[in-house]
């Protein structure tokens, strides 16, 4: 069984361009597929009008810079197709929001699914070093009576399919979502559907104007936020925000009895070796919470522990020693994933960026660098040289 993961966040949160429902050549890559319709028909998600951006050619373009940047890293040959609307909410609302769906595996399913993917992509050095240390983290003190809910994009990139036997059946990794945001449940088109809020100050091209000329938010690192936790991580990679609203959230949503944790809690520490997940701590400092994929030992960026009822739990935190341009207030760390962003400046998703590190954690394996191919071609003609020199002297 699988339910409609909807998260608002607070923070950086864009749109996208639109295009055909389609599927991946082989070997590929990632395909992030945007698709826009002229109506949706979705679930009411309280979020103010919701419109088409079909022939908004500002926000398609910002769409497919987003896409684009994300899928250009990525080797996994599986496609994503993502709904992208626009929505009015007032300038105090949201910046972006997302939907996603999303399976139950137990413990055991999803993480032999990471450690077999680490196994047959020795260039994705963050799983490699994920998967040595998953037994510091959450889930493995009871790994047969817990669980990992992935969206439905990320399991697919983990060669997931069938989920664990629930109250409500077996569901399995397909898309969830008819083309104009119904949910199916399964054997849908579309795997999350994002939302732009049209009232706020956005600008839809780089670079982004100063403050002296007025408050701007990018849309393009919005947009990438969005298509982040479509992916499996950011909002959708916790269940703490679903726990702090529904204490049976596992047995309401899931059908199950146990823990269940998003992909991301699995690394979430509040100390080196000691796992954290805790509900709605509000800012009690001794709560703090930090992503690392080595077991806690190093710090890769706060999680929004301390500000979870106002964002998600998943994403990056604030970081009280920085402040904005102009100094508007206080924001995050700086990354794509900030749960709280800051106006007038704009990040990319990269391989080495916090939210890369979580990706590759997850299971998207990156493009080979060029040196890194350079050099492997390199160590291919040593030895084929020394072969042949062999071969002569024999």
């Amino acid at each position: 069984m699988r339910r409609i993961s909807s998260r608002l966040s607070c923070g950086i949160l864009m749109i996208a361009i639109g295009a055909s429902i389609g599927s991946a050549p082989a070997d590929a890559g990632l395909i992030i597929n945007p698709v826009f319709a002229d109506s949706y028909t979705g679930a009411d998600l309280a979020i103010g009008p919701i419109v088409s951006l079909d022939g908004d050619a500002a926000a398609e373009s910002a769409i497919a810079a987003a896409t684009t940047r994300i899928e250009s890293q990525f080797a996994n040959n599986v496609t994503v197709n993502i709904l992208f609307y626009g929505a009015h909410d007032t300038p105090n609302g949201f910046l972006g929001a997302s939907v996603s769906g999303q399976t139950v595996y137990t413990y055991n399913q999803y993480t032999s699914a990471l450690t077999a993917d680490a196994a047959a992509n020795p260039l994705n050095h963050d799983i490699a070093t994920a998967v040595a240390n998953l037994s510091a983290g959450n889930g493995a003190s009871d790994p047969f009576g817990s669980y990992v809910a992935p969206t439905t994009a990320d399991a697919r990139v983990l060669g997931l399919n069938l989920g664990a036997p629930t109250a409500f059946g077996v569901g399995d990794s397909s898309p969830e979502f008819d083309a104009t945001g119904d949910y199916l449940g399964s054997g849908g088109t579309v795997d999350g559907i994002v939302f732009l809020n049209l009232d706020q100050p956005l600008s839809y091209t780089r670079p982004i104007q100063p403050v002296s000329d007025g408050v701007a938010y990018d849309a393009q690192q919005t947009m990438q936020h969005e298509i982040d936790e479509i992916l499996g991580i950011g909002g959708s990679g916790s269940t703490l925000n679903d726990l702090v609203n529904d204490a049976n959230f596992a047995s309401d949503f899931f059908g199950v009895d146990g823990d269940v944790y998003g992909p991301l809690d699995l690394y979430r520490y509040s100390a080196p070796g000691v796992p954290s997940y805790v509900a709605n701590p509000g800012f009690d400092p001794s709560q703090f919470a930090y992503f690392s994929i080595d077991g806690g030992d190093t710090f890769v960026d706060s999680f929004n522990q301390s500000a979870m009822a106002f964002g998600d739990a998943a994403d990056w935190g604030l970081d009280l020693t920085q402040t904005c341009p102009g100094g508007q207030g206080v924001g995050g760390s700086g990354n794509v994933q900030d749960a709280f962003s800051c106006s007038n400046e704009y990040h990319n998703v990269s391989l080495h960026s916090p939210e890369g590190v979580a990706l590759q954690a997850v299971g998207y394996n990156p493009v080979p660098e060029p040196w890194t191919l350079l050099l492997f071609g390199t160590e291919l003609l040593v030895v084929a040289g020394l072969y042949a020199r062999r071969k002569a002297l024999n």
